[in-house]
């Protein structure tokens, strides 16, 4: 018992805009999440492809927009190429080598080593062509500086930009797949995939669309994070992981499941440093709440029944 006044007095004792600032934070990184479980949910959902490279397609981005940045000069620029050219990439390598092995016996463990063998090939590039030090972005004139303050914290616009960025990245992919034919195709895809072949929809050709989609969003969160982090070969590992973690827990090909997820998996990792004698779990927890998912209800908190099998 006195432990646990003791926990919640250390508690009462941090100060108000330390709170403020860790739900800001986690906000922000929960944003980028968002970002990366969108296009990760719907390449999983869709397709049934464990994409292990979707964090190389993210430091890819990063990349593509540093080397836009520096040879135009406009953060804008690198905004919309990066992204693109990303977003080929992807759609390359679908043709190229995952649409090889869907017809073949385990395609699901080839897809896997695939896309896993191109998560270890894509940091070596980037280490031959840019070496092994972190990268700088230049955070654009417009959105440099703070934007206002609460409690003493500092909310700068490029983050706030970084998390409208995001909601409105919600609201467009929402309205690709609530009000388009693709996104009617996505869906009953996600649903049944041989349906819509039999409905004579050459459903490979939304598969291509759709892997170029989701790296070109994965690609855009690298941009975007760009100017907070110096873009480095690594930056993939970590967050593709915590992905994976989003996507289980809000469920295979649900929108609204990966939002809600990454804004908790982003509030989680920020908060639980704040807690006494708690510092050091904020990885542990996402992996017990994804078990605790998993366990209670195994297709996420807003997946649907059959979807991935």
């Amino acid at each position: 018992m006195e432990a646990i006044i003791e926990f919640f007095g250390r508690l009462a004792e941090i100060p108000a805009n330390t709170w403020i600032t860790q739900v800001y934070l986690g906000l922000v990184n929960g944003s980028v999440l968002i970002l990366l479980a969108l296009g990760l949910t719907i390449i999983f959902g869709l397709m049934g492809i464990v994409n292990f490279a979707h964090g190389t397609f993210y430091m890819t981005g990063a990349y593509l927009g540093w080397l836009t940045l520096r040879l135009t000069g406009n953060f804008w620029i690198a905004l919309i190429v990066a992204p693109i050219l990303t977003g080929l990439l992807g759609a390359g390598i679908e043709l190229t080598m995952l649409r090889r092995v869907y017809n073949k016996r385990e395609s699901v463990y080839l897809g896997i080593l695939i896309t896993f063998g191109l998560s270890f090939l894509g940091p070596d590039v980037m280490r031959f062509f840019f070496g092994k030090t972190g990268l700088p972005y230049v955070t654009p004139a417009l959105l440099d500086g703070t934007a206002f303050s609460i409690a003493a914290t500092n909310f700068s616009r490029y983050r706030l930009f970084l998390i409208g960025s995001a909601f409105s990245l919600i609201l467009l992919m929402w309205l690709l797949l609530k009000k388009t034919n693709l996104g009617l195709i996505i869906r009953a895809g996600i649903s049944n995939s041989r349906m819509v072949e039999v409905l004579g929809i050459e459903i490979r050709n939304v598969w291509t669309a759709t892997f170029g989609l989701g790296t070109a969003l994965a690609a855009l969160a690298g941009v975007l994070v760009g100017p907070i982090f110096a873009v480095q070969p690594t930056m993939g590992d970590m967050i593709i992981i915590q992905s994976f973690i989003v996507v289980i827990i809000g469920g295979l090909g649900s929108l609204i499941g990966a939002v809600i997820s990454a804004l908790i998996v982003g509030q989680v990792l920020t908060l639980f440093p704040l807690l006494p004698h708690l510092q050091q779990l904020a990885d542990v927890v996402i992996y017990l709440l994804m078990a605790f998912v998993l366990l209670v209800r195994p297709r996420g908190l807003f997946g649907e029944e059959g979807v991935g099998e």
